[in-house]
């Protein structure tokens, strides 16, 4: 295992597999990239994935884009678990999951996250640019049958679009027995004031407080050190998780992901574009193992929490539950 300079131990990898979609979401960071066509290959993964385990990173987890339009997704998530012996999942929209939901498991996929940020067809269709809405709860069902669990839905909430959804979206997570997941609209500093940011965002505290009071266990998720509330609802208990990253110290300080652009770059931060460490050469001029953990130890030396205590948001409420591992 391999620390920053800040005692974080980078246990996982995010990897941005490409950064085409099939959708438009128009809050859509791209994993703080922008959009390119090149990608790396199998042989380029399979060299990433070795390293890690040398590292000791048994947890990565597939993005993009739209990680699934990758013809080589079922091949990509089989060389990955033939070094990664702990948790592979993946991050999608959810619509090709009816045709390769079943290959993703068998290929070695654990589970898998699936963004579906409003449950009313208009406003799926604002917020996507698409009416695949049928698409994404054939592909929830899809994921379930397949044993790719247990299943996240991502939920970005987005202030006067679909705040007034989330009581619903607990409903589903009682019925379906799935992890709601409620993400905070987050941009760099310098955005704070941009008219987007403005219009849409919607600060999560008094919905923590909200969580906290009415829950009957809470636990916490170790990536980022995010509150898990477990809710009675009448289609049984909903387990809601909070992602509150804006101006929150004690989520950067418990970050412990390496993000990898699908270019072959280390990317330490999300909301940072200036600490990249671009590593895909060692592997295409086949430099050895050795050059390639020295660019990985490079990288993880520049990472550095990006919210500082003097930021931060008073986020006391989130620091007064139990930990507990998580994903």
């Amino acid at each position: 295992m391999i620390s920053d300079a800040y005692g974080r131990p980078v246990t996982s990898l995010r990897v941005q597999l490409n950064t085409v979609c099939n959708f438009s979401c128009f809050f859509c960071h791209m994993e703080g990239t922008g959009i390119n066509s090149a990608t790396m290959g199998l042989e380029e993964l399979e060299a990433l994935f070795s390293m890690a385990a040398r590292f000791g990173i048994q947890k990565v987890k597939f993005t993009g884009g739209e990680p699934t339009l990758r013809r080589d997704i079922i091949d990509i998530v089989r060389v990955t678990r033939e070094c990664i012996n702990g948790e592979i999942s993946m991050t999608t929209n959810g619509t090709r999951l009816r045709a390769i939901a079943m290959d993703l498991k068998n290929a070695g996929l654990d589970r898998i996250n699936i963004s579906l940020h409003s449950v009313d067809r208009e406003k799926f269709s604002y917020i996507t640019g698409t009416d695949s809405l049928d698409q994404v709860i054939d592909g929830i069902r899809a994921a379930q049958e397949a044993g790719l669990g247990p299943i996240k839905l991502n939920f970005v909430v987005l202030k006067g679009v679909n705040v007034d959804q989330i009581d619903r979206m607990m409903d589903i997570s009682a019925a379906e027995d799935v992890i709601l997941q409620l993400i905070e609209y987050e941009v760099p500093r310098e955005q704070e004031h941009s008219a987007d940011y403005v219009e849409y965002h919607y600060p999560l505290e008094d919905m923590v407080r909200q969580l906290s009071s009415e829950s009957f266990k809470t636990t916490r998720n170790s990536l980022h050190d995010r509150p898990q509330y477990y809710l009675k609802r009448a289609g049984g208990t909903a387990r809601v998780e909070v992602v509150q990253p804006m101006r929150n110290h004690n989520f950067c300080q418990n970050c412990t992901r390496m993000r990898v652009t699908s270019t072959g770059y280390f990317k330490p931060c999300l909301m940072r574009s200036d600490n990249y460490t671009r590593f895909v050469d060692v592997i295409r001029n086949k430099r050895g193992d050795s050059a390639l953990d020295a660019m990985f130890r490079k990288a993880v030396g520049t990472r550095e929490p990006y919210w500082k205590q003097e930021d931060s948001i008073d986020s006391e409420i989130l620091c007064q539950v139990p930990r507990s591992d998580g994903n």
